[in-house]
């Protein structure tokens, strides 16, 4: 399959998968609201926090083994990278349970939860280090997966997973037991089990990917402790950012307000994974590129992949934003306050996030990210001293989100900056393309809301919607076209060629 093919074949498994997952994934958050109660949901957002956040843990996690093995794919070493993984994931994973268990009852016992909810927090706790350390150990086999860029593996167990869910959800609603531990027990067992099926996968799959003491190589593991070592202090700034912002809304606010902003996170994390599939589906490409020391080919699609993720990342969220309280309401029935403007920073949030993101893969490709990852670690934290600022001074919740705003805006600077310190990026050209881009979604979205401005007297929120969404749908589409580069209309074409 030619590369150009793999990428469209890839970007439209993860799409279907992205799709089906928000499609069923919003109405399982419904549901367990319903089922839960707000203050049990609250307290299950809070002590989840850690499960997204390890999830996010993991997903890096993963695109570091992911860069090493896109990268010995092409030099024929993948079992010395894959047995160094395994043995650095399962002391990874020893570790995190150990800093878990210990820390727990101290994270908890300091948090505005009911005495009466209390045990049942702490045993939600125990179940997320348990699918956190399978999780952990697992990543190597996620990776193995990503690398070889089977991404329609992925997009059909994700989709299984989100179904199994989704009913058990449902179940809480019948159930005797308590439903907080209910359901903290019910998703530990279908994690384990979904990470179990990849590794069997794996094991079938490639058959000559094995771990094997013997093919240790102490070069690898030394370049592969270093970059995963950097990753890791980076995280750990990032760390302290996502688990200080519920810890700051739960002792402001209380549990209450942690519930809204377990809602906004998963509107925001559905939205992410538009932009998180593109990345992934090119991210090999990019890395394979530089192994093979095509770095032109590699910076190309850098830039592109930018373009394209700013690009389908506003299609969704223009009429969002647009129409967030009704939306709201069609999902929730019931809207919390805060949540509309809580979701409407995010997205703005999640739209500046991707005018660099791929340019991540470009450097991590090189190999050099110490100044980077060091630079991205404080970025990382900036927004939770400022949100302690503002709620001290007594301003609404939702400032925390614009706080977080802040996080973004850096981010984007600083993987320009070493982007082009270490991959010969040119800045104007970049900023030149990507502002392409940027007009023709300002553009799109000025244009919708005035049309939705003038039209408003129809009364009808489902109209106004639709037509949201078809505008901005055909301004943005229209307009993209001419945003593309000579490289990028020819490279769009042989997508579809023979």
């Amino acid at each position: 399959m030619r590369s150009s093919h793999r990428i469209l074949f890839n970007t439209m498994a993860m799409y279907l998968k992205i799709i089906v997952n928000i499609c069923v994934g919003l109405f399982t958050t419904r549901y367990v609201l319903e089922a839960l109660g707000v203050d049990d949901f609250g307290i299950y957002a809070l002590v989840g926090s850690v499960i997204g956040l390890l999830e996010f843990l993991n997903s890096s996690m993963v695109g570091v083994t992911q860069r090493f093995l896109s990268y010995h794919r092409k030099l024929d070493n993948l079992n010395s990278v894959f047995s160094v993984s395994v043995i650095l994931h399962l002391l990874i994973g020893i570790s995190v349970v150990i800093l878990l268990e210990i820390g727990g009852f101290l994270f908890l016992d300091t948090l505005n939860i009911h005495p009466d909810r209390m045990a049942m927090a702490h045993f939600a706790f125990h179940c997320v280090a348990a699918t956190t350390f399978y999780s952990i150990i697992s990543t190597p086999y996620q990776a193995l997966i990503s690398a070889n860029e089977d991404m329609s593996f992925i997009a059909i167990i994700s989709i299984i997973e989100v179904f199994i869910k989704f009913g058990m959800v449902l179940s809480l609603f019948v159930i005797p037991y308590d439903r907080l531990g209910t359901y903290a027990v019910a998703i530990m067992i279908l994690s384990i089990l979904m990470r179990t099926v990849q590794r069997i996968f794996c094991k079938i799959r490639y058959p000559k990917v094995n771990f094997s003491s013997k093919s240790i190589n102490k070069g690898i593991m030394r370049k592969m402790l270093s970059f995963s070592g950097w990753n890791f202090f980076s995280n750990i700034f990032l760390i302290f950012r996502k688990k200080g912002m519920p810890i700051l809304v739960n002792l402001f606010f209380g549990t209450g307000m942690n519930a809204v902003f377990g809602l906004a996170s998963q509107v925001t994390t559905h939205i992410s994974s538009f932009s998180h599939a593109l990345s992934r589906a090119s991210a090999p490409q990019i890395v394979s590129g530089i192994a093979e020391k095509n770095l032109d080919r590699s910076k190309m699609l850098a830039i592109s992949s930018c373009k394209f993720q700013l690009f389908l990342v506003s299609l969704l969220t223009i009429p969002l934003i647009l129409n967030i309280d009704y939306v709201l309401m069609i999902w929730l029935r019931q809207v919390p306050e805060y949540l509309s403007v809580f979701c409407s920073l995010a997205l703005l949030g999640e739209i500046i996030m991707t005018f660099s993101s791929s340019l991540l893969s470009l450097i991590e490709g090189r190999g050099y990210i110490r100044g980077y990852k060091i630079s991205l670690g404080f970025c990382s934290f900036i927004p939770l001293p400022i949100a302690y600022i503002f709620l001290k001074m007594g301003y609404p919740p939702y400032s925390i989100y614009i706080a977080l705003l802040v996080f973004p805006i850096l981010a984007n600077i600083s993987r320009i900056y070493f982007a082009r310190r270490h991959a010969t990026l040119s800045i104007p050209y970049f900023l030149k393309e990507i502002s392409k881009v940027f007009a023709v979604v300002l553009t799109a979205f000025i244009l919708t809301w005035l049309a939705v401005s003038q039209l408003s007297t129809l009364n009808s929120q489902l109209s106004t919607l639709i037509l949201s969404t078809s505008l901005s749908s055909a301004l943005m589409l229209s307009g993209f076209w001419l945003a593309l580069s000579a490289k990028e209309r020819k490279f769009a074409k042989g997508l579809w060629g023979n």
